[in-house]
């Protein structure tokens, strides 16, 4: 696939390595020539200084025989000028825009339905407060991601030396969860992750993840060591986009939530827009506003502020005053790798959960969802089993997988199956991949119809 990436930022950037890696065709256009430089001597790509709105540009880059387009600059306004430009004139097939605005989004959509191809804006804002929302509920983990329509979650846990899981061999889950199943599906040990099989075992340190019905997550939860608390209060520090939906629809659901943000018109904003939840003004760095608003006694602390160096620290210091839980926004791929060992509980990243999802666009065969674990090593790849694919020719023993594949799960006429060796999926069925990042161009083949 020849891809073409309009800004060389953050974003752009993690997405045009994701899509080289992926044995993609990439150009990257950027106006800064600084951050061209740094992307031509890191990255295997293409790379075009200019104006990514201008026809002209656009053409220099290749955009008349690209095949997916992704327009990635800071800016919502561009993003839709360059993804019109190459839906409307250029007719390219598929096109992604990142927009955080949700006017913006709608008008996109609008536009989007009058122009022939496949179009999809991802919010950045939104999709990480989706993945908080999805953490909170359960307790303990650093990562939770819904597949098939709820029925199964994947949830990353570390393992404690005092856990039941410590030592525990993979293939003793079957004795412990009959029915529905748990399936450990990735584990990170130390600084290697890989895909585990029956005869490994868990290690106290470990991140392991699991696939639980979501009936047997407190039974899960029971035999981690790791305990629900009765408090539901949630302290959110940021009165950001992504901390104030947080705060919003936490709010709706009647969750006591406590706002602490730095400027006095934010403050205004976040107070107006919250019907029940108490909004203050001060930094969430100053121990004593914590202590005084009893961040010792909160189901969790959010540190949503656009500042990740801050929402580390203010993390850290919440956790040394009590709070139960603390979870931290970090983009900043060093300092999220140190994150796990300093005691905070779960890191999220908004360009990781972009790029994914923009990833996620461009795969073969009929995707509907995916996700990568925090270091993008690892997918999981919930898609609909074609007629004619080759995941259908042979029990899945045979099918020849590429090495570190694995189906985890399937919905077969709304029956949740964990298959197999010996078990084969069947065309209409909806099935849970597992692989490496590494791996994922090969299992590719395999998706089609």
């Amino acid at each position: 696939m020849r891809a073409l990436v309009v800004g060389g930022g953050l974003v752009g950037s993690t997405l045009a390595a994701r899509l080289a890696r992926d044995r993609h065709d990439v150009v990257v256009i950027e106006e800064s020539r600084a951050q061209l430089e740094a992307i031509s001597e890191h990255l295997d790509v293409q790379v075009l200084a200019g104006n990514g709105t201008t026809v002209e540009v656009l053409r220099r880059a290749g955009i008349e025989t690209c095949d997916a387009l992704f327009a990635c600059t800071s800016s919502d306004e561009a993003n839709m000028v360059v993804a019109l430009i190459a839906s409307a004139i250029f007719r390219v097939p598929r096109v992604v825009a990142r927009l955080r605005e949700s006017d913006h989004e709608a008008s996109f959509r609008a536009i989007a339905q009058r122009i022939p191809g496949e179009h999809v804006c991802i919010n950045p804002d939104g999709a990480a407060a989706e993945r908080i929302l999805s953490l909170l509920p359960v307790p303990g983990a650093a990562d939770v991601v819904s597949f098939l329509d709820g029925r199964l979650f994947l949830a990353g846990f570390p393992i404690a030396a005092t856990s039941h899981f410590a030592g525990l061999r993979l293939s003793h889950l079957k004795l412990l969860f009959p029915a529905p199943p748990v399936l450990a599906v990735a584990i990170r040990r130390g600084e290697r992750w890989f895909v585990p099989h029956g005869e490994d075992e868990f290690r106290a340190g470990d991140l392991a993840y699991l696939a639980v019905d979501p009936t047997e997550v407190d039974n899960v939860l029971k035999l981690l060591g790791v305990e629900r608390g009765e408090e539901e209060r949630v302290m959110i520090a940021g009165a950001t986009r992504i901390g104030l939906e947080v705060a919003r629809r936490l709010d709706a659901r009647g969750v006591p939530v406590t706002l602490v943000e730095e400027q006095a018109q934010a403050c205004q904003h976040a107070a107006a827009a919250l019907d029940n939840a108490v909004v203050l003004r001060g930094t969430p760095t100053d121990g004593d506003l914590l202590e005084e608003e009893g961040v010792s006694r909160v189901a969790a602390f959010l540190a949503c502020s656009d500042n990740h160096h801050v929402n580390v620290v203010s993390c850290l210091l919440a956790r040394h005053l009590g709070a139960r839980r603390t979870l931290a926004l970090v983009d900043n791929a060093a300092l999220a790798a140190m994150v796990g060992g300093l005691g905070i509980d779960a890191v999220i990243s908004p360009r990781l959960l972009t790029v994914g999802l923009a990833v996620q666009f461009v795969r073969r065969g009929k995707v509907r969802a995916a996700a990568a674990l925090m270091e993008d090593v690892v997918e999981m790849v919930e898609v609909d089993v074609l007629s004619g694919s080759r995941l259908t020719r042979a029990p899945l023993a045979e099918l020849g997988l590429p090495r570190g594949c694995l189906v985890a799960a399937a919905l077969r006429r709304e029956k949740l199956i964990v298959p197999s060796g010996q078990d084969r999926l069947e065309a209409g069925d909806r099935a849970l991949v597992i692989t490496t990042s590494e791996r994922a161009p090969d299992l590719d083949a395999f998706l089609g119809g």
